[in-house]
Order: structure tokens, then C-alpha cells, then sequence
């Protein structure tokens, strides 16, 4: 019976051996592109850490192509990041505050003019913060040190682009399986139905290319990606299980091989427990993991906008050059609209 619903059986420890000491490590675009969200110190350990193991990594042609197709976008999304941080501190203070003083404007004693000059201070001290940060922001525009350390890595290791012929086969098959919600990629469907069927099925291309590899180089493969949907992980109440069951039955039923899926930091966890990179440090995996469980609570796979009326503004995961928040901050750091309006209600009741 499990040959059968092997899917839904964790690996055995001689097949997580296997692929540990035999295999060949894969990368999904995603995991690469996340580079450019790391902090300095996290994106160069985890670029160290791949060219100790250079010699057994493989970077299907798909995966190539959205990375140099998407690479200029995540650069810019994380350029952005101060401006659309300062313009929604703006935009929920205008509306939050202003909307909780226009309440008191026949208040006998209360002093709005005071209040809101204090509001205005504190916007213009973020303002010049953001701006002091800014300054220090990686210019990858004109010296992208992860293209080249990329570029250097998967040299002569990068699949073979697929014929026209082949790609159309694809589409035609990506069409049945995603109104069937068949994985890998289903979840692509709505979100790139305007960017082309190479980017529509670029999932489902990655997932022929990797079963192919294997069935010529005959060797287990663990398949590194940041991929958080549904159509790649079983996930039950918001937590992601396993991979899908569908998808390691059907590379089994063609390879005879078990393919193991991780994340980033679940595939950098396990290698530094096996000693394959026993340099990488705890602080990287953190940031890491800190940065996929974000994306995983904004069910965003490049997401740099900043949520309204959240408790505390994330910017520390999700954009790594801005300070994160601190909840004890003082006027000049981050602090959410919520203390705020707190704080200012306390000065109305204490005038009162």
C-alpha cells in the first residue's frame, strides 16, 4: 500500500541519507530571488554555503529564466520600501488620528493644535529616518554582487531551455491539470493569466525538467524552493505539513526516485545538521525562516506592501536594510498607529 500512496509517508532514513549524500541540490527561482531580501551579512553566508556544495547543485533553464526576468522587480520592490512605508505612516495617521481628534473639536480645554503639531514632529523624525536609511540601501543597479556570485555558482549547471514543440505539449497539459488543480502551479493561474503561458505554467515546466534530470542522471534530488502555496504543500489551518502527496507519487511513478521538497531554511537546517555546511549560522536560519514565515502569514510570494491597521509595521523581514520595530520604541523609531491613538486618547481623558 505505500508504494501506492507513498505520498503521504515521510521518507524513510535511507532514502533522506541517500539524497543527503548522493543527490544533486535543486533550486527553484524564488529561493535565489530571496537573496535580494536577506540582509548583507545572511545573503553572503547563504551564497558561501552554496559554493561549498558547487559541484552537486542544478538550476532548472525555467528557473534560470524567471530569475533574470524577475530580478530587476524584486531589486525595485525593496528600493521602494522607504517610500511606501513613509507614505502609508502618512496615510494611517492622517485618517486614523484626524478622524479620533475631529471627535473632540468642542472639547472645552482640549488643545487639538498641540496634539496634531506632536503628530506632525513625529511623522517629519520617521520621514528623515527612512531617508538615513535609504542611504545605505545596496545599489544592486549598478554593482549586483548577487548576479555575479549566481552567475558564478551555476555556470555550466543550468538545464537546457525546451523546444517550442515541448513547451506547447506543456501548456496543453498545464491547461487540463489546472482546471483539474492538479500540481504543481494551479495557483498561478489567476495571478499571471496576463504575463504569458511561460509564466502561467512555469511551475509545471520546472517540475518536467526535474523529473527528466533524473531520469537521465539517475540520482535522488532534494528540490529547494520558497514556493509557499497550496500547490506545492498539503497546508491544514494555516500550516504547511508536507509537500504535496500528488506531486512525490508522480515523480516516483516516473523516476523511481523520492524526491525531497524543502524550503530555504528547512534545506540550510538540515544541511548544517548533516555537517554538509556546518559554517552557516544560527542568525542566518533565523532570518530566514523569519522571513518565509512573514510571507507565509501575507499569502504573498514577492510581497513589499505594508498591511494597514497591523499591529506592528513588518519591515524588518520583509524589507532588510530598514531598522525592524522595536515595541518599546520612542517618538523618532517605528511604533504602530494603535499606541498612538492609546496614547493620545490617555491625554485626552487626563485634560478631561
Amino acid at each position: 500500500m505505500k508504494k501506492e500512496f507513498i505520498g503521504f509517508y515521510n521518507p524513510t532514513q535511507e532514502e533522506t541519507d541517500k539524497s543527503w549524500n548522493e543527490g544533486i541540490f535543486c533550486f527553484d527561482a524564488n529561493s535565489i530571488l530571496n537573496l535580494y531580501r536577506y540582509s548583507e551579512e545572511t545573503r553572503n553566508d547563504f551564497i558561501s554555503a552554496l559554493k561549498s556544495i558547487k559541484e552537486r547543485v542544478f538550476l532548472p533553464y525555467q528557473a534560470a529564466f524567471e530569475f533574470h526576468n524577475n530580478r530587476l522587480g524584486v531589486i525595485n520592490g525593496t528600493k521602494s520600501a522607504y517610500k511606501k512605508i513613509e507614505e502609508d505612516y502618512k496615510e494611517n495617521f492622517e485618517v486614523q488620528i484626524t478622524k479620533l481628534l475631529n471627535g473632540f473639536k468642542r472639547h472645552p480645554a482640549l488643545k487639538l493644535d498641540s496634539i496634531k503639531k506632536l503628530n506632525e514632529d513625529f511623522l517629519g523624525k520617521i520621514s528623515k529616518e527612512l531617508e538615513k536609511q535609504e542611504k545605505t540601501h545596496p545599489d544592486f543597479d549598478s554593482d549586483d554582487s548577487i548576479l555575479y556570485s549566481i552567475t558564478e555558482l551555476f555556470e555550466n549547471r543550468i538545464g537546457t531551455d525546451i523546444s517550442k514543440a515541448e513547451l506547447i505539449k506543456i501548456y496543453e497539459e498545464g491547461e487540463k491539470r489546472y482546471a483539474e488543480k492538479i500540481p504543481p502551479g494551479y495557483m498561478d493561474l489567476a495571478e499571471k493569466k496576463d504575463k504569458g503561458k511561460r509564466n502561467i505554467y512555469g511551475d509545471l515546466i520546472i517540475w518536467k525538467e526535474l523529473i527528466e534530470y533524473t531520469k537521465k542522471e539517475k540520482k535522488p534530488i532534494i528540490f529547494v524552493t520558497d514556493d509557499r502555496k497550496e500547490d506545492w504543500w498539503t497546508i491544514e489551518k494555516g500550516k504547511t505539513i508536507r509537500p504535496r502527496e500528488e506531486l512525490i507519487k508522480e515523480f516516483y511513478d516516473l523516476t523511481g526516485i523520492r524526491i525531497l521538497i524543502y524550503n530555504a531554511d528547512s534545506f540550510l537546517h538540515f544541511a548544517k545538521e548533516r555537517k554538509l555546511l556546518p559554517e552557516i549560522t544560527d542568525k542566518t536560519l533565523e532570518e530566514i525562516k523569519e522571513i518565509r514565515v512573514s510571507d507565509e502569514k501575507t499569502n504573498s510570494k514577492f510581497s513589499y506592501a505594508i498591511p494597514r491597521k497591523t499591529k506592528y509595521y513588518r519591515v524588518g523581514p520583509v524589507y532588510p536594510s530598514i531598522k525592524r520595530t522595536n515595541k518599546n520604541s520612542t517618538v523618532g523609531e517605528f511604533i504602530s498607529h494603535e499606541e498612538i491613538e492609546k496614547k493620545i486618547s490617555e491625554i485626552i481623558k487626563k485634560k478631561s
